[in-house]
C-alpha cells in the first residue's frame, strides 16, 4: 500500500509539473508573439507606439489597483512562505497575462521575472495540492472516481499548507525530497521546452562569435575581472541614486506610470535597440554593432541601464537579468577597443560577467547565463573561473557590509543606553 501511495503521489506530481511547464511556455510564447505582431511587423510610426503605450499604461494602473504589482516580488513570496507556509497564488494566471501585455510596450525589461515568480508560486501550489492528497489518501481511495477527479483537478480547493514538522527529517528523507523537487523541475522544464519547439520560438542560445584567445591574454584576466566588477558597482550606485530620486519625487502612481511610458516612447523614437529585454538583440553584437565606435557602445549601455531603472521604478515591471547582461556586453565590446592586442571576445566575456554580476549582485546567475547562452565554448572555463572570482568578491562585500551594519547597530544601542 505504501509503495502504491508513493507511486500515485509521484505520478500526480509529474502531471502537475507538466501543466506548470506548459503554462509557463505558453506565457513566453504569448509575450514573444505579441511583441512580434505589434513591433516587428508594425508599419506605422510613433502614433501607434503612443497609443499602445497609453493602453498598456492603463492596464498597469488598473491591475495594480485591484491586484497589486504583477508579477509578485520574489522576496514577498518567500516571506509569505516562511510566515504562513504558503503564498498568494490566486492571481498566478493573471500574473502571466498582464506582464505579457506590459512587455509588448517595449519596456526595457524581460520575461524572466514573471517566469521565476510564477515558477515559485506554482511550486508552492503544487506542494499544497500534493500535501492534501497525501493527507487524505486513504479516504480518497474509497471515494468514487468523480469525487477523486474533483479533488485532484480543482485548482483553488483541496489544499493543505505547509506546517513545520515536530521532528526533523532523516538524511535519507531529505535527499528524497530534494531529488523529487529536482525531478519535478526538470519535468516542467522539458514540457516548457516542448512548447518552445511547437510554437517555433527562436533559440535562447546566441553565440557572440568565435574566440581565438591565447595564453598571453591571461595576463589581462584579473585586471579585466576586477575592473569590470568595479565598473559594475559604479553603474549600480548610479542606478540606486536614480531610483532614490524617483522615489522621492514621484509619489503618485499615475504620474510614475506616465513617466515610464514617456521614457519608453522616447527610446522607441531615438534608441529602439535598447527596448525589450535585450536577449534577442544579442545578434547586434555579431552584426551591425561590430563596427560601432566606443562612444556609441558605451552610450547605448548607459541608456539601457537608465531606461531599465526608470521602468522598474514606474510600474513597468519585468526582469532585469537579460537587460543588465545586454548592457554589460555592450560595455565589454566598447572596452575591448582599448585592448586591440587581446582577443576581443575574451575581453567582452570577462567584462560582461564581472560587470553584470556586480549590478545584479548575483554572480552565479550572470556568469552561468553568459557562459551557457552567449560565449563561445572555448571560453567556458575562462567564464567559470571568472564567475568564481566575482562570487568570492561579492561574498566578501556582503560579509563586510553585514559586519559594518552590525557595528553601527551596536554603536546606536550603546549611544541610546548612555543617553
Amino acid at each position: 500500500m505504501f509503495k502504491f501511495k508513493s507511486l500515485y503521489l509521484f505520478s500526480y506530481g509529474l502531471i502537475l509539473s507538466a501543466i506548470v511547464g506548459i503554462l509557463l511556455g505558453l506565457f513566453y510564447s504569448l509575450q514573444s508573439t505579441l511583441i512580434e505582431i505589434f513591433w516587428q511587423k508594425a508599419t506605422f510610426g510613433g502614433l501607434l507606439d503612443a497609443i499602445m503605450l497609453v493602453v498598456v499604461g492603463l492596464v498597469i494602473i488598473i491591475s495594480r489597483h485591484y491586484f497589486g504589482p504583477l508579477p509578485q516580488n520574489l522576496g514577498v513570496i518567500k516571506a509569505d512562505l516562511k510566515q504562513a507556509g504558503t503564498a498568494n497564488y490566486r492571481y498566478v494566471l493573471l500574473q502571466m497575462l498582464i506582464p505579457a501585455v506590459i512587455l509588448v510596450s517595449g519596456t526595457s525589461l524581460g520575461p524572466e521575472a514573471t517566469l521565476v515568480s510564477s515558477t515559485f508560486l506554482y511550486s508552492i501550489w503544487l506542494a499544497d495540492k500534493q500535501r492534501y492528497v497525501a493527507a487524505h489518501f486513504d479516504d480518497l481511495c474509497v471515494q468514487s472516481i468523480g469525487t477523486r477527479l474533483k479533488v485532484l483537478a480543482t485548482p483553488h480547493r483541496y489544499l493543505l499548507h505547509y506546517q513545520q514538522p515536530t521532528t526533523s527529517l532523516t538524511k535519507v528523507a531529505t535527499y528524497q525530497k530534494k531529488a523529487l523537487i529536482v525531478t519535478y523541475f526538470l519535468n516542467g522544464t522539458a514540457w516548457l521546452s516542448g512548447v518552445f519547439i511547437l510554437t517555433g520560438q527562436p533559440s535562447l542560445i546566441i553565440r557572440l562569435g568565435q574566440s581565438h584567445w591565447q595564453g598571453r591574454d591571461l595576463y589581462w584576466f584579473l585586471p579585466l575581472v576586477l575592473g569590470g566588477y568595479l565598473l559594475g558597482k559604479l553603474w549600480l550606485a548610479g542606478m540606486v541614486g536614480l531610483r532614490k530620486i524617483m522615489q522621492a519625487r514621484l509619489t503618485n502612481d499615475q504620474v510614475r506610470v506616465l513617466i515610464g511610458g514617456l521614457a519608453i516612447f522616447l527610446a522607441s523614437l531615438f534608441f529602439p535597440h535598447i527596448l525589450f529585454s535585450g536577449q534577442h538583440n544579442f545578434h547586434l553584437f555579431t552584426t551591425i554593432w561590430q563596427d560601432q565606435s566606443m562612444l556609441f557602445l558605451m552610450s547605448r549601455s548607459l541608456l539601457k541601464l537608465i531606461l531599465l531603472t526608470i521602468c522598474l521604478n514606474t510600474g513597468w515591471l519585468g526582469g532585469d537579468i537579460f537587460p543588465v547582461l545586454f548592457a554589460s556586453t555592450a560595455q565589454g565590446m566598447a572596452i575591448s577597443q582599448l585592448f586591440p592586442q587581446v582577443d576581443s571576445l575574451f575581453v567582452i566575456g570577462l567584462i560582461a560577467i564581472s560587470m553584470g554580476s556586480a549590478i545584479l549582485e548575483a554572480p552565479l546567475v550572470a556568469g552561468l547565463i553568459m557562459v551557457i547562452l552567449f560565449l563561445p565554448p572555448n571560453l567556458f572555463w575562462v567564464g567559470i573561473i571568472a564567475t568564481g572570482i566575482v562570487l568570492g568578491l561579492e561574498k566578501y562585500r556582503q560579509h563586510h557590509q553585514a559586519r559594518r551594519e552590525q557595528h553601527q547597530s551596536q554603536g546606536a544601542r550603546l549611544h541610546q543606553s548612555e543617553a
